[in-house]
């Protein structure tokens, strides 16, 4: 029993209660203010404590993966040589030296004059390799060419954006003093016109999903008589059909792969070799392949999900990812059913993985990710756990290694050491990822600040892509306070009133254009950020105002600024 004594100096009776309702009345605010926190501190926790039994329910039941296992040894984690073998050597590995050989064939075959513009078109269900082929076709033909381009266009498509790539990869220096960050879609279609016009050029169009990009885009392009080549891949055969001005000849359909090409590319995944497998596996692995139907996606997904485990020799764990796969997906090859495969990796993810493969969902499509910004940002976010005398950000590059591993996501960039420096998330990996996000409430996407009208989920952590300047009125009708993570992609100089992100954590502005208009972006607010830990500005031609004191923010880890700026006095 604890006895409280009441301090004899304190006054008593009615002066005391006097006294005392005074002092009731004057921190009845504070008092409510604390009484706020302590219930919103207590959802919180309750929402992690909901989130981690869901992401550690499935390692509890079963039987044949563990989570110790499953959780990269701190920074010891390194990429699998074979992984990194099949991203480079991926003519020989998936056959695609086949179907390369044919359309390069095609394209040079009899039908049409060879120097005249010919358009060509890849079409074929995701995960099929439609952007491995064109690459693969590109790389083998591009020296022939004086200019070339490489673009991707993807479902939310900005014209402008694609043919600023096309004019800057095919070589285009613009005229001095002349801002093309300015110019209208027409400007860009001319000049694009204009300087092909006379050259003989290779375009590759990647991912196009309606006809309508399409219909601009060859606008661009000159029917010069030098033997130009264009390539588009898409998933809709009415769009490969419109490029390729309904010639059904130059309608390329990807095909999976086959029996064989199935097999050494899920074995040398695992075994280093196609001949490593033992015969006592031979019989599932074939019902595995069959449900993969030939997808290289599918195969490379599943079979880097067995080469991860530390008994992968195992056949109950070999039965399991069999029965898991669902129904054959040769026989019905749709999104939900792809999604399906891919599900089955991301739920054998040990939950501090899951977390930070949700992550991933920020940046936009076809996005190549710098490994130490998305280490670093992890930290930021909390979501590494401190290991005594390792550092948090060599533990968040071992768990990248591991999704490198576990082909969640796909190296891009390697260094002189082969140690991957970015990654690329594929379109269906990030669709799945996205649904997730949507499921658990993890990260909201929006195109458009007007999009926060009547939304009604607290907002945890948020990715605009702007192209356009709008009324952030829309802003201040949502709960913004409780954000942690700020990314900001786009065209648009606009910005948010930092004043509403309380507790932000990690804060990306990108833009991808030059100034309009005024070339100040003003950062001054981000002064009362004091969770801050995490900041990277990233523009070309604005000049960057930033508070001339930030050592207020004393969670900051990060400060990688482009552009022009002027350090704060309280920096060092």
């Amino acid at each position: 029993m604890l006895r409280v004594e009441r301090d004899s100096s304190k006054p008593h009776g009615f002066k005391g209660f006097i006294t005392r309702s005074t002092k009731l009345l004057t921190t009845m605010n504070t008092r409510h203010e604390i009484a706020k926190e302590f219930e919103g501190l207590k959802i919180r926790v309750k929402e992690a404590s909901e989130r981690r039994t869901r992401y550690k329910t499935f390692f509890e039941t079963d039987t044949w993966y563990k989570t110790d296992d499953a959780v990269p040894k701190q920074n010891n984690t390194t990429i699998d040589p074979r992984l990194l073998a099949l991203h480079a050597e991926t003519t020989s590995l998936v056959g695609v030296k086949g179907p390369r050989d044919q359309l390069i064939q095609l394209m040079d075959g009899e039908g049409v004059p060879s120097h005249q513009l010919k358009v060509f078109s890849i079409v074929g269900f995701g995960g099929l390799g439609k952007t491995t082929l064109a690459n693969e076709i590109y790389h083998k033909l591009k020296e022939k060419f004086q200019s070339r381009a490489f673009v991707f266009v993807s479902q939310k498509q900005n014209i402008r954006k694609i043919l600023r790539r096309i004019l800057s990869q095919a070589g285009f220096v613009p005229p001095k003093d002349t801002n093309i960050e300015m110019w209208e879609e027409s400007e860009f279609i001319t000049a694009l016109h204009n300087f092909l016009l006379d050259k003989r050029y290779l375009i590759v169009i990647d991912d196009i999903w309606d006809t309508s990009a399409w219909d601009i885009i060859k606008c661009a392009l000159p029917k010069n008589m030098n033997g130009s080549r264009v390539i588009t891949t898409t998933r809709i055969e009415d769009v490969a059909r419109a490029c390729c001005t309904n010639h059904i000849e130059c309608v390329y359909k990807m095909k999976a792969l086959s029996d064989q090409d199935s097999r050494s590319l899920f074995f040398i995944r695992i075994f280093g070799s196609e001949d490593m497998c033992p015969a006592y596996l031979n019989e599932v692995s074939s019902e595995i392949l069959k449900k993969c139907g030939g997808l290289p996606l599918a195969i490379i997904t599943t079979s880097s999900l067995l080469a991860n485990q530390p008994n992968k020799l195992k056949k109950e764990q070999w039965e399991y990812v069999r029965k898991s796969l669902g129904s054959n997906f040769e026989m019905s090859r749709t999104l939900e059913g792809m999604r399906q495969i891919l599900n089955l990796s991301y739920i054998n993810l040990p939950y501090c993985l899951k977390t930070c493969m949700l992550y991933l969902g920020i940046y936009p499509e076809d996005y190549t990710i710098d490994k130490n910004d998305l280490t670093r940002q992890w930290v930021a976010e909390g979501f590494i756990c401190k290991d005594h005398g390792i550092d948090p950000e060599d533990i968040a590059k071992s768990y990248f290694n591991e999704l490198i591993n576990r082909s969640m996501i796909q190296p891009v960039d390697t260094d002189f050491n082969g140690d991957v420096m970015s990654c690329r998330v594929h379109d269906m990996m990030l669709d799945l990822i996205l649904h997730k996000s949507r499921e658990e409430n993890f990260i909201t996407i929006m195109d458009d600040m007007q999009d926060m009208i009547g939304h009604q989920d607290k907002i945890r952590r948020i990715s605009l892509n702007m192209d356009d300047s709008t009324n952030d009125t829309a802003a201040r009708s949502v709960q913004l306070s409780q954000i942690r993570t700020l990314a900001r992609f786009g065209t648009s100089s606009q910005l948010l009133s930092f004043k509403l992100f309380k507790h932000l954590r990690v804060l990306g502005i990108e833009i991808s254009a030059w100034p309009k208009s005024d070339p100040s972006l003003d950062f001054t607010g981000i002064r009362h950020l004091f969770q801050l830990r995490f900041l990277k500005i990233t523009t070309e031609g604005y000049h960057v105002v930033l508070p001339s004191k930030i050592g207020d923010l004393q969670q900051l880890e990060t400060f990688d600024i482009s552009g022009n700026w002027k350090l704060p006095s309280d920096f060092f």
